[in-house]
């Protein structure tokens, strides 16, 4: 290149920053772009710009129409027609995002790729492409009559096309699924047999085994396109029932959000060609017949629990009703997951020799995982356990396609981080200090009990320490005495005790990971609620040794020099990542709930990362510390992450491990964060964009080396496959078999009869001051899964205080909350509710101690379905008397 020619691209720079996107050029970059972008290589040669500086005007209008595009193009429809204005690459991706994640998607990378291009028709094309397609956008979209009076109309004077954009925008999070709003159905004909994408060849490959009619396990890298692999064999299946005779296909997703994303994909692709689709979750299983569901599609989405409910209730008869079960994350197949309670009543139908037919199974993972093993023998037999688990026979992935495959998936560059912990932490030294003058308390409350706490070498501020302290909560709430009120008075002060010392401990906890500040608004707030609460003298006592620290711990907090050394590396990350690449997409995965809030919190107040917006991505369920994210709330945000370059960073807990489609990111954080060899696949497998990076932060020696064991294992699993794929298919299926028949046996030697309920009446006592709640007689059950007490007596032995949080669910409108009436304990019980007309308690089994009337004997149930006692149906009639 000349000095006259560098001078002029160095002019031109900003120009081509903005039209050129490199991933698409690299390659052409011998030839000077003359197959790919030739208006930019004319441009360069002859060093004119105008041409390509005419289109700014349309850019400008397209920039504008955006919304409108989105909401009234289909991309297929018109892809054909304007398929001269782009590059190869760019139609085939637009294709897969209509496919993968909707029509809106699509539309959204189309107008991408037409702002990008260089060819001087283009405006017109589009213009001839929505004509002949009788496209709504077409009355915006007229080159011809003015850009610049065009665009005024759209989007000044018109009121009607205003609103509709209003619309849009306002109504699109509430429509969307976890990947995008589908958008209507195609108009391809319900007789065409021709898919809508062209399958690439290693997606043909992974199908082949399961195409022929085997049980096959298909395991390939997070981002391959598994779901459409899925739909290829579901397609194949379906179709080639012989005449007379039809196919039911049962999909299985083991977590709601991916169930949603799956049911919708499904949904799309096979209901153009006139096949029936529906599906149950736990969230829509009250208000559907799951027997009629099945009965009446031709593809069902599950969540795999609602199978097995219906089975053992004996909606459904067996599992003779599919003729294929897809199971997604089968790795998951093992112990006592709803997974593995299907396949054992498929073995035991298989195994006992009966002659109903059984329908063909396919499992989906990233990873079959390693389990324990250190050896490629080991590995091999873990994943011949799998394999019988599912009754396969082929392990599938892709070993004739793989440059292919890598062309596709871009596994990411690994990097561990070893940060020095704190040299000196005052903060932990008064926390410590702290809960040792606790448990010299509560050791002194009780002679008996005292021994709980003469253990020595118990590390403040771990994992092991919270399993020890609750250990010690649980056997201090069953502990007995003849002296009642004695009994009475020792247990409420114990379960004081050992309640801070595990407030204390997540504090040191949340303080290693995160800023001192945090852990301490964290035991600020828990003593605010102290406070609110009944506050007696032990209370009192434990509130005022905390408060005498406080102004120490505060200066400490504050202190600058006791800045979290992982947070200065993360932030360095940060800094140097978005720096080589602004536009990065970052998902940074933490251990606990608390933590996502802190480090939002962290990037939030930090000003040198302002250019970083923060979403963040917890689980549905309920912790102690919190209650999870709301279906709505995880779509939103993910929606939000994927279509807006603004929402730049995602932190996340486990739930984004696996299953969710997550947009594509180039950056993946591993805070503290580490699991076995299937969770280092899935995590590392949302780095799917080019030249990823995945970074594993931790202050522990014992992470990395475990990270590093899990690499070990990858490639021992990878062996092990590629060993067991070189044995003959019969040798393959006897191990397999044989192993069905051991685990077979050992299943029925341990078979467990179902618990018979316990029908004496037994007391309840609160679980904190063990004073009497109610008699178990009392109890009734509300829509199968609420417990509330009849008689107004019990409604003397709580109070009620505003819900925090009220909120109407299902057919409950949350009220208030309850908590113990006795003076000084306000222990809380439950919540108040209205249900329907009536207004009643909903008690919680964990706050409770149960206590045989005869024996005397105390027991503690943490979840309802451990109390195996004679439940009673909530019946209205019963409330009127």
């Amino acid at each position: 290149m000349t000095a006259e020619q560098r001078q002029n691209l160095q002019a031109f720079r900003d120009y081509i920053k903005k039209i050129l996107d490199p991933t698409y050029i690299l390659s052409y970059m011998s030839s000077w772009l003359r197959d790919g972008y030739c208006g930019l290589y004319e441009a360069i040669e002859t060093w004119d710009f105008q041409k390509l500086e005419k289109l700014e005007e349309h850019r400008l209008l397209l920039r504008r129409l955006e919304p409108e595009f989105k909401a009234t193009v289909s991309p297929t429809d018109i892809l054909s027609e304007i398929s001269e204005c782009l590059i190869n690459q760019e139609c085939e991706e637009i294709r897969q995002i209509c496919f993968t994640k909707g029509r809106m998607a699509g539309a959204e990378k189309m107008v991408q790729c037409l702002l990008r291009s260089d060819k001087e028709n283009w405006p017109k094309v589009l213009q001839f492409a929505l004509e002949k397609d009788n496209s709504k956008f077409s009355e915006l979209w007229l080159v011809d009559k003015g850009v610049r009076r065009v665009d005024c109309k759209a989007v000044e004077d018109d009121g009607t096309e205003m609103a509709s954009i209003q619309i849009f925008i306002q109504e699109e999070p509430e429509c969307q699924n976890l990947s995008q709003n589908p958008g209507p159905p195609s108009e391809a004909s319900p007789n065409n047999s021709h898919s809508p994408l062209k399958p690439r060849n290693y997606q043909l490959e992974l199908a082949l085994p399961a195409k022929k009619g085997k049980n096959t396990v298909i395991c390939a890298p997070t981002g391959c396109g598994k779901t459409f692999v899925s739909l290829l064999i579901c397609e194949h299946h379906l179709k080639n029932f012989p005449h007379g005779q039809k196919g039911k296909v049962v999909f299985f997703a083991n977590q709601i959000p991916v169930y949603e994303q799956q049911a919708t994909v499904f949904s799309r692709y096979f209901e153009r060609f006139g096949y029936n689709v529906a599906g149950i979750s736990g969230a829509t299983a009250d208000n559907v017949s799951v027997q009629h569901i099945i009965e009446n599609n031709d593809i069902v989405i599950l969540t795999p629990q609602i199978l097995v409910n219906s089975l053992n209730n004996g909606a459904i008869p067996s599992l003779s009703v599919f003729t294929l079960m897809i199971f997604d994350e089968c790795h998951n197949t093992s112990k006592h997951h709803p997974y593995n309670q299907i396949m054992f009543r498929y073995l035991d139908h298989k195994l006992g020799g009966s002659p109903d037919p059984l329908p063909q199974v396919i499992g989906l993972t990233a990873s079959v995982g390693v389990g324990d093993a250190k050896t490629v023998e080991e590995a091999m037999l873990h994943i011949c356990k799998l394999c019988a688990a599912l009754d396969a026979s082929v392990i599938a992935t892709v070993r004739d396609n793989v440059e292919e495959l890598e062309q596709v998936v871009y596994k990411p560059q690994k990097i561990s981080r070893k940060v020095e912990s704190r040299a000196s932490n005052t903060f932990k030294c008064i926390i410590s200090q702290l809960m040792r003058e606790a448990e010299r308390l509560a050791k002194n409350v009780s002679e008996e009990l005292g021994k709980f706490f003469q253990i020595q070498n118990r590390e403040f501020g771990t994992q092991k320490y919270e399993q020890w302290i609750v250990a010690v909560h649980k056997a201090c709430t069953v502990f007995q005495m003849p002296d009642k009120d004695e009994e009475s008075r020792i247990c409420k002060a114990l379960f004081l005790y050992t309640s801070h010392l595990r407030k204390y401990n997540d504090a040191l906890i949340i303080s290693e990971d995160a800023q001192m500040k945090d852990a301490l608004n964290y035991l600020k707030a828990f003593f605010h609620d102290v406070r609110e609460a009944a506050f007696d003298e032990t209370e009192q006592d434990l509130t005022r040794r905390f408060e005498e620290k406080l102004e120490e711990l505060e200066n400490v907090s504050r202190d600058p020099s006791n800045e979290n050394p992982k947070l200065r590396d993360l932030y360095l990350i940060l800094q140097e990542e978005y720096h080589l690449k602004p536009e990065t997409k970052t998902i940074l995965f933490v251990k606990t709930r608390a933590l996502v809030d802190a480090l939002k919190k962290w990037i939030e107040e930090n000003p040198a990362l302002s250019f970083l917006k923060p979403g963040i991505l917890t689980g549905r369920g309920r912790t102690n510390q919190a209650t999870g994210m709301t279906l709505p709330a995880q779509k939103c945000v993910l929606e939000a992450f994927r279509a807006n370059a603004d929402n730049n960073i995602l932190i996340a807990t486990s739930v984004a491990d696996e299953g969710i489609d997550i947009a594509q990111c180039n950056l993946v954080i591993l805070y503290e964060y580490v699991g076995n060899v299937i969770k280092m696949i899935q995590t590392r497998g949302r780095g799917r964009a080019r030249d990823s990076k995945c970074f594993l932060l931790t202050s522990s020696a014992d992470v990395i080396e475990k990270e590093k064991a899990n690499m070990v294992k990858e490639k021992i699993m990878n062996e092990s496959i590629l060993r067991l794929q070189t044995w003959d298919e019969v040798k393959f299926q006897k191990t397999v078999h044989r192993i069905q028949l051991d685990e077979k046996l050992l299943r029925d030697s341990q078979h467990k009869p179902q618990p018979v309920p316990d029908r004496e009446n037994k007391k309840l006592l609160c679980g904190k001051c063990k004073t009497f709640a109610c008699y178990t007689a009392d109890i009734r059950v509300v829509e199968k899964s609420h417990y509330t007490v009849l008689g107004d007596a019990f409604k003397e032995r709580f109070v009620c205080k505003p819900h925090p949080k009220p909120k109407i669910y299902d057919s409950f409108e949350k009220k208030a909350k309850i908590f113990c009436a006795k003076q000084n304990c306000s222990h809380d019980w439950g919540i108040f509710v209205r249900y329907k007309t009536f207004e009643i308690p909903v008690i919680k089994i964990e706050s409770f101690v149960v206590e045989d009337i005869e024996s005397g004997v105390q027991n503690r149930h943490s979840k309802w379905k451990d109390f195996h006692f004679e439940r009673k149906q909530f019946n209205p009639e019963e409330m009127s008397t």
